[in-house]
């Protein structure tokens, strides 16, 4: 059935979106539009559509969430969209180790990042996290779906 394949093609997006973002710091619309598209497809192929209750739930509330950082200025839109897309994909039985592979990115992975791009980075790399001052937020979104995801 389609539906077990889906989480593999999740992976794929929180890939190419990292990638894009590490390079350009931008998340395009369309790859942030992927997620639903994809959640979609799997309730319809599901067959039992009310199973996938929680995980819209969780969607909504990490949007939520996702604008208010969004209005305080720490997080930026494209981030939200995929951090919520992201979120329809996770069991809610994995929801907190989702949130602790996306805090522990951040507190672990950005002062490393910063350091390197001390180290090494300059403004005329072409890759966007060497040369401005920006933090990816794709890799914490990344490691909590891939740890939701596939925990266990």
């Amino acid at each position: 059935m389609i539906t077990q394949y889906i989480p593999f093609a999740m992976a794929a997006i929180l890939i190419v979106a990292l990638m894009i973002d590490l390079r350009t710091a931008r998340m395009p619309n369309w790859l942030t539009l992927l997620p639903v598209v994809l959640f979609i497809v799997q309730v319809g192929a599901s067959g039992m559509p009310s199973a996938f209750a929680w995980q819209l739930a969780q969607g909504v509330i990490v949007f939520v969430l996702g604008i208010a950082l969004f209005a305080a200025g720490g997080i930026g839109a494209g981030a939200v969209k995929l951090m919520a897309g992201t979120a329809l994909f996770i069991p809610t039985a994995n929801g907190w180790i989702a949130l602790v592979g996306f805090l522990g990115t951040v507190f672990v992975a950005f002062p490393i990042i910063i350091m390197i791009r001390k180290a090494i980075g300059s403004e005329e790399s072409k890759w966007a996290v060497l040369s401005r001052q920006i933090l990816p937020m794709s890799l914490p979104i990344a490691v909590a779906g891939f740890l939701g995801m596939f925990w266990g």
